[in-house]
């Protein structure tokens, strides 16, 4: 190993032991949802996944305690669910969204995706939440949309708000 690896696994070793794991997520979810321009968004997602009990091998050596990270996975997953529910700037909300997906959580996604079976998500009374989980299913569908048609989905401003993202990824609003 060479001395930069040392260098790194040291301070991981360190901060890993400092803190439980959930004070871990739960610190980072804050930095990242007060950072101004979103750098530390992917780390996140990173931390996140590579925290779940199906890659603690991958950590050997570096977490003091293992074995209770579904607790901790759970915590964590409610702890990203009220956050979403703090009416979050759109972008913030999908990122807080793409964590639950990488904590394998798609309790919201699931619930909207119900909503869009059954056809006209106008007439829908969406909270903010479910408004940033919609954006976040067109965003992450397989189906890449040429038109996006905001007819199917003018329910409130809020939503509209929520939905730029979205407008902003397809070619034709």
């Amino acid at each position: 190993m060479n001395l930069l690896d040392q260098r790194v696994t040291s301070q991981l070793q360190r901060l890993f032991k400092i803190q439980k794991l959930f004070n871990l997520h739960k610190s980072a979810v804050d930095k990242a949802l007060s950072s101004k321009n979103g750098h530390l968004d992917l780390f996140l997602r990173f931390l996140l996944g590579i925290s779940l009990e199906s890659n603690q091998s991958l950590l050997q050596g570096l977490l003091t305690q293992t074995g209770c990270s579904s607790q901790n996975t759970e915590k964590t997953v409610k702890y990203i669910k009220e956050k979403i529910q703090n009416n979050l700037a759109p972008e913030r909300s999908i990122n807080l969204f793409h964590c639950l997906n990488e904590l394998n959580d798609n309790t919201l996604v699931e619930e909207i995706q119900s909503y869009l079976n059954l056809g006209d998500m106008s007439t829908k009374q969406l909270s903010a939440a479910q408004w940033s989980a919609l954006a976040f299913v067109l965003l992450t569908s397989r189906q890449e949309e040429d038109v996006f048609d905001l007819k199917k989905f003018l329910g409130s401003e809020e939503g509209l708000l929520r939905l730029m993202p979205v407008v902003q990824f397809s070619r034709t609003a």
